[in-house]
């Protein structure tokens, strides 16, 4: 057990070309798409899986924001960390942005950990060296398996090799996303049992002569190694992509990423990999990555926690996604539910001229000037249909009903110290949090709790 839209200006970069347009968009949503059942004036129970960012600690909150169990660490988080059914809890670690490894990116972890119930580390993982380190999330698999993000060094030589032009190499590497299964083995390591990763999957129009030669637009499944977000710090800065959430959907067996860098969404099959995988089956937020539309179109602004809503759930089979608005104009951030252009055969539909078809929109949240989170975050539907959000830069996490009717709230101003949860000075990233998962009361993690403990966990009005 695993648990109104509008455009800024803004540039984003090919090698051959510049794009730099502006326009507002607003669609409205007919009332009878939105995914949520009738509207509560209660929130929906539970608890919060909590891991602020400038804490070592993983808390689990009750409703009334108390810790009523707690694991120790010796890691910040690095980025994720979830509660599986045997009570333990699986969290990566961060081993600062100046390990041995040589590389600094936001999100960096290096270390994934099983903590039992009690607090004792029963396996862990180092991922971290000159050529590779884990980062951001990971995803629990019904293998016992996961999957895990990885950044993996491709240096100056294997860049140009594959078309990458040298103006957009200024620091003579990259270090490209993949995403690995790990089986963990013994009570440290594991086995790459499969593994994904765009080197396999790229297009570039640079240099018939090299590989891979050819229109990106003409082939939105591959992945053109010469685009770069004009939004970036250093033009050809070497995190390329910058993926911050990996999703399984096990009646699929498909994966859906957030590609920070492409202000794009993925989905890619997990059956197959290497040369017989077909690259992306799907993306989506901004056509520009691949020449098929302008910024005009784009309708993505740096986004976190892609996912799919989970079988059951109001809303099973969309996908949910946090889009922060980091540079739209007006700085605002919106909870978006769509769903995906899948024919009846498991197909995603393509329009004419090969193009992606676009998902249809089913529900949204927003309030410009009071919602905005310009990094981090994410959103969860709930079982009786409300929406929990994580407005994680600020350390809010709060809870909305389909018409946005917020009936519960919490803020982490500071972390968690000695005196609890909730005070101040928690570290250098203060209340900030990653995601905050959402626990059901019957989660079968939860049974080592004292009854006297789950005093909330069944909901309660505002």
């Amino acid at each position: 057990m695993i648990t109104k839209l509008s455009w800024l200006l803004i540039g984003s970069i090919s090698i051959n070309t510049i794009l730099i347009s502006s326009s507002l968009f607003s669609q409205e949503i007919e009332s009878s798409k939105k995914a949520a059942s009738t509207p509560s004036n209660k929130h929906e129970g539970g608890y919060l899986l909590m891991a602020p960012l400038g804490s070592t600690d993983v808390h689990l909150l009750d409703r009334d924001g108390d810790s009523i169990h707690h694991w120790n660490g010796k890691h910040r988080p690095g980025q994720s960390v979830y509660l599986l059914d045997d009570g333990s809890l699986l969290r990566t670690g961060s081993l600062g942005r100046r390990g041995a490894f040589g590389f600094q990116g936001g999100g960096l972890g290096g270390v994934v950990e099983k903590v039992s119930w009690s607090g004792e580390v029963t396996w862990s993982l180092d991922w971290a060296s000159e050529k590779h380190v884990s980062h951001h999330d990971i995803e629990p698999l019904p293998n016992g398996n996961f999957l895990m993000l990885a950044w993996e060094k491709k240096n100056k030589e294997e860049c140009l090799a594959v078309g990458r032009h040298p103006a957009l190499l200024p620091r003579d590497e990259l270090w490209v996303d993949a995403i690995l299964e790990i089986h963990p083995t013994g009570k440290s390591g594991g086995e790459v049992v499969w593994r994904w990763s765009p080197w396999d999957h790229l297009i570039q129009d640079i240099d018939p002569e090299k590989p891979d030669h050819g229109s990106a637009s003409d082939h939105p499944e591959k992945i053109d190694i010469n685009y770069v977000s004009f939004q970036s710090r250093e033009l050809g800065q070497p995190d390329w992509m910058h993926t911050n959430s990996v999703d399984y959907n096990p009646h699929l067996d498909q994966i859906i990423l957030s590609v920070h860098g492409f202000d794009e969404v993925w989905i890619i099959d997990h059956s197959t990999s290497g040369s017989e995988n077909p690259g992306l089956l799907w993306r989506w937020g901004n056509p520009q990555t691949h020449g098929r539309g302008s910024d005009a179109e784009r309708e993505l602004f740096k986004q976190h926690d892609a996912h799919w809503i989970v079988a059951g759930l109001p809303g099973e089979g969309h996908i949910m996604i946090f889009n922060n608005g980091q540079g739209r104009r007006g700085n605002y951030s919106t909870v978006l539910e769509l769903a995906t252009p899948i024919s009846d055969g498991g197909q995603y539909l393509r329009e004419n001229k090969n193009r992606f078809s676009a998902p249809e929109p089913i529900w949204k949240y927003e309030d410009p000037g009071n919602f905005f989170s310009s990094n981090i975050s994410g959103a969860e539907r709930l079982p009786g249909g409300n929406t929990l959000i994580c407005s994680g830069a600020n350390g809010r996490i709060f809870e909305v009903t389909s018409d946005g009717s917020i009936v519960w709230e919490h803020i982490n101003e500071g972390g968690f110290g000695e005196q609890g949860a909730g005070v101040r000075g928690g570290g250098a990233r203060g209340g900030a949090v990653f995601r905050v998962p959402w626990i059901s009361p019957d989660h079968l993690g939860l049974r080592p709790i004292e009854p006297s403990k789950k005093k909330s966990a069944r909901g309660t009005a505002l």
